[in-house]
């Protein structure tokens, strides 16, 4: 009698720890499907577990670099906008010049042009001004002040990082990886100013600014010079080529971003699909493993309620 005891208890134990097992497998699936995911908790799969959690870091990277790539080509493209600005300024200013060449000596139009040509003065300068967010562009490493300040009549001086000085500012787009943000404002737009006082004073000047303030000079002097009016076309074509320039080596960078973010969506997406596949849930899968787990529990159930009640009947009789 006591061995039958034993054995019954034994029996009784296993049944007890297969419903146990049938229980904690059918609570694990349904956790999955409500959840979404294959692993909830790493004990399930340390495996998956680590490479799951490996691939959401290299993802979080990956949308940071992409953060800082948007970043960098927004800044970028406003500076590539605000030289095609100054390549249309060229383009009238030479138009103006080409019409100042053929006119005569105290022409009313003379001073009608020069005028406008004040105007493309200021026009530069506030290019050169121009501001991403609350940093000035174009000052070289002096973001925090205007770079060109107005110092005369059409007279515009560079007060940012000279383009001899190192004044390239730069930007970690991945790790290990720059790209220079900026240009030197005096190197794109120039700059024109009384650097010694006269008589006669000591004009300092370059670019597309000395161009136009020496074209103002020109066309306010009586008679005019024809000649040295005529001479500024060939000044603006050599403006014209820097300003291209300028917006070629911008350009080359944007592209150089652009190709870098390209390859960065490659790999959010190659890891998206590769933390898929480890980490979430086939429903339709997941669904018909519940009914079978579900059809399982119930088969214990029955047997263990079979087995426990044959086995008091023998007990008792």
């Amino acid at each position: 009698m006591i061995l039958t005891r034993v054995t019954n208890k034994s029996m009784s134990n296993i049944i007890i720890n297969n419903l146990l097992t049938n229980r904690s497998k059918l609570y694990e699936l349904q956790e999955q499907i409500s959840s979404g995911k294959l692993v909830t908790k790493p004990s399930q799969n340390p495996a998956n577990a680590m490479s799951i959690l490996s691939d959401k870091s290299s993802l979080s990277q990956m949308e940071n670099y992409i953060k800082n790539i948007e970043q960098v080509q927004s800044e970028l493209e406003i500076t590539d906008r605000s030289i095609l600005s100054a390549v249309d300024v060229v383009h009238r200013a030479r138009e103006l010049t080409v019409q100042a060449s053929n006119m005569s000596s105290g022409s009313n139009e003379l001073s009608a042009i020069n005028f406008e040509v004040e105007q493309l003065i200021n026009q530069v300068k506030d290019l050169g001004n121009t501001k991403y967010g609350s940093k000035y562009i174009f000052g070289g490493r002096v973001t925090e002040d205007a770079p060109f300040q107005e110092v005369g009549t059409n007279q515009i001086q560079y007060m940012g990082t000279l383009s001899t000085g190192n004044y390239q500012r730069e930007a970690e787009i991945v790790q290990g990886v720059k790209v220079p943000l900026n240009l030197a404002g005096d190197a794109v737009f120039g700059q024109y100013y009384e650097s010694a006082p006269g008589p006669p004073p000591v004009m300092t000047g370059s670019g597309l600014i000395q161009t136009l303030a020496t074209l103002s000079q020109e066309l306010q002097t009586s008679p005019p010079n024809h000649d040295n009016i005529r001479s500024k076309i060939g000044d603006f074509e050599n403006n014209l080529k820097t300003l291209l320039d300028s917006q070629a080596q911008i350009g080359g960078t944007i592209s150089r971003l652009e190709m870098t973010k390209s390859k960065i969506e490659e790999d959010v997406i190659s890891y998206t699909k590769r933390k898929s596949k480890l980490e979430d849930i086939d429903l339709a899968k997941a669904i018909s493993n519940v009914q079978f787990q579900e059809t399982a529990l119930q088969a214990s159930l029955s047997v263990g309620s079979k087995v426990i009640q044959n086995s008091l009947l023998d007990y008792l009789g």
